[in-house]
């Protein structure tokens, strides 16, 4: 499925589009924990949780991102 096949998603502002993100991803959220996981995908989520290790200060809050994407948004 692509998203230009979608003309009433592509209609929204970006403001439901990312609603409907939020939407979506809630809705597949419970699959998430069956989901496999690869060797790489495993190693690459090692690597980013020791970078986050290593400098958690430079991680955002989520409410420091809903604000940044509002502040670009605008």
């Amino acid at each position: 499925m692509k998203l230009r096949e979608l003309p009433q998603v592509m209609a929204l502002s970006t403001a439901e589009k990312l609603e409907l993100i939020d939407e979506l991803w809630e809705s597949i959220a419970p699959e998430l924990d069956q989901a496999d996981v690869s060797d790489e995908e495993k190693r690459l989520l090692d690597e980013r949780w020791e970078k986050h290790l290593a400098n958690p200060e430079a991680a955002l809050t989520l409410e420091q991102l809903k604000a940044a994407v509002a502040a670009r948004l605008k």
